[in-house]
């Protein structure tokens, strides 16, 4: 479970990207190179055809950013569908992982109702990940009607955006002028996001440290309220801070106001939308004395991980802290 929820956490905070571009907006779109078409009609984004859009999605089944992009991804292509555009999922999946593609895909149904392929060889994710620096998933393109790259952004709900830039595209009113300004503007803010997160997490390895050993309360302490002012609007950050000292063995001085603290700030910033921050919350309260409140955000927790349609394995695992949580109530 922390592999999952750190997994998740760090293509959140990082907006599952990488700020080095080598490709750049204006580019014309590369055909997609890929092994099998699992649902839809193949497409070929090179058409240019003056009337055809498409959005190119980047995703895997392991990663659960992208299970949580699913329900907006279906939404959007519904709404438009009468407007030619086109969204087309291409999965990453590795070896490993490759042959869970086609019966997730199935099993998901109406749920993931758009156009999906598997990209076993990596060639459409190095024409397109790769050119444009991209290290995180999901990560969607948009092609216009003329086949060239105006837009790049991760897809997850969380993150706003794609919903106007494709209304922009459809109207024929986007400004690919003003598009590379701003995306100029988000690389440099991203940029510096990353040095914040690496300063914070070098804050985190030093806390952990400190509190797995005797005499070292206050620098502990002092160093913990650094860390949650400093990442307080870091929802990633703060729901491993608040995990870690949770169900972190060897610790000796466990701050669970301070965990509670993170854990709050976590859900605040994910506006209660996360299952592995809800999850986190729920621990943090339950620990605190917060009974009653733990049972109510756990159910949601599980609730919302059973909707974006979770892995099993979490669900049950957030289902079987919702068991004990009630237990210790009743």
């Amino acid at each position: 479970m922390n592999t999952i929820r750190w997994t998740l956490a760090v293509l959140l905070v990082l907006g599952a990207g990488s700020p080095v571009l080598a490709g750049e907006l204006g580019d014309k779109a590369p055909a997609l190179t890929v092994s099998e078409w699992v649902k839809g009609k193949p497409v070929d984004v090179t058409s240019a055809d003056g009337k055809n859009i498409y959005v190119v999605e980047f995703w895997a089944t392991w990663c659960l950013p992208c299970r949580a992009s699913i329900p907006h991804m279906a939404e959007m292509q519904k709404k438009y569908k009468d407007k030619n555009v086109t969204f087309i999922a291409v999965s990453t999946d590795d070896e490993a992982t490759v042959g869970k593609v086609k019966p997730f895909v199935t099993e998901m149904g109406d749920k993931m109702d758009y156009t999906v392929a598997i990209d076993r060889e990596k060639a459409t994710s190095k024409a397109y990940m790769e050119a444009f620096g991209i290290a995180g998933i999901p990560h969607a393109f948009v092609v216009n009607q003329q086949g060239q790259i105006i837009w790049h952004q991760n897809p997850h709900p969380s993150v706003p955006g794609l919903d106007e830039v494709l209304d922009k595209v459809v109207a024929g009113k986007f400004d690919l002028a003003a598009a590379k300004k701003l995306m100029a503007e988000r690389e440099k803010e991203a940029l510096e996001r990353q040095r914040q997160f690496e300063a914070l997490m070098g804050h985190m390895e030093e806390y952990f440290r400190l509190v797995r050993s005797t005499g070292k309360e206050r620098q502990a302490a002092e160093l913990g309220g650094k860390i949650l002012e400093g990442g307080r609007d870091n929802p990633a950050l703060m729901n491993q801070l608040a995990w870690e000292i949770l169900t972190q063995e060897g610790i000796v001085s466990r701050d669970l106001k301070l965990a509670l603290a993170a854990a709050e700030a976590a859900n605040k910033a994910t506006n209660g939308e996360s299952a592995a921050v809800l999850d986190t919350y729920a621990l943090a309260l339950f620990e605190n004395g917060k009974k009653k409140e733990a049972v109510e955000f756990q159910a949601k927790a599980v609730e919302l991980a059973k909707k974006d349609s979770m892995p099993e394995q979490m669900i049950a695992e957030l289902s079987e802290r919702l068991e004990r949580f009630k237990k210790e109530v009743d």
